[in-house]
């Protein structure tokens, strides 16, 4: 246990040389073989299992940063929540997750977990930051929604009003169509009559 908690440091370290250095793929490889090896860590001691629980929680962590940098904002988020499921707390990966978000335009979610971190920690001035960001972004949307069912409104409500002597097409909703409509019938009725009259006259 000592030799595979020493061998994770490692790696974890080395990884993050090489976020730091940019070379994200890389890092990203030296994360993911520590959170596998302690996929299952019950079998440990309780010191041991503690540190580690810490180690697969850091490198969950820089896996998020890593995947931001990526613009991967799924495994980011992803990254983020396996974080919160030991430390519902973590005030990094709130801040992560709600970047992750913002990136997938989940703008409520990013909102939501924005004012955990600013709950937990009053004076993040980045979560306060990206809050505003995101509830403008939400802003924006709800515009957006706004204007598209009032366009929808508008054309469920004007319809092309028919030329007289045509049917109203299909979906035209407007009040005028019924005096529209009224007028072929009296047409059909008059050229019934004009029929009937020239069956009289070739009898």
């Amino acid at each position: 246990e000592e030799e595979k908690l020493e061998w994770a440091t490692a790696r974890k370290e080395a990884g993050s040389t090489l976020l730091k250095a940019g070379r994200l793929s890389m890092a990203l490889q030296r994360y993911k073989k520590v959170v596998d090896a302690f996929g299952y860590v019950d079998n440990m001691g309780e010191d041991n299992k503690v540190k580690a629980k810490a180690l697969k929680l850091a490198c969950e962590l820089n896996k998020s940063a890593a995947y931001l940098k990526l613009d991967n904002h799924v495994e980011a988020k992803s990254a983020c929540n396996s974080v919160l499921k030991e430390d519902k707390q973590n005030i990094k990966a709130l801040y992560r997750r709600a970047q992750a978000e913002l990136g997938l335009k989940n703008f409520l979610e990013s909102i939501a977990d924005c004012k955990k971190v600013v709950e937990l920690d009053p004076q993040n001035k980045e979560a306060r930051a990206l809050l505003k960001q995101a509830q403008l972004k939400q802003k924006e949307e709800d515009k957006k929604a706004k204007g598209l069912f009032a366009n929808m409104c508008k054309a469920l409500g004007k319809g092309p009003i028919p030329a007289p002597g045509k049917a109203a097409p299909i979906g035209g909703f407007d009040e005028d169509d019924g005096a529209a409509d009224d007028a072929p019938a009296e047409d059909e009725g008059a050229a019934a009559e004009g029929a009937a009259a020239d069956g009289k006259t070739e009898e």
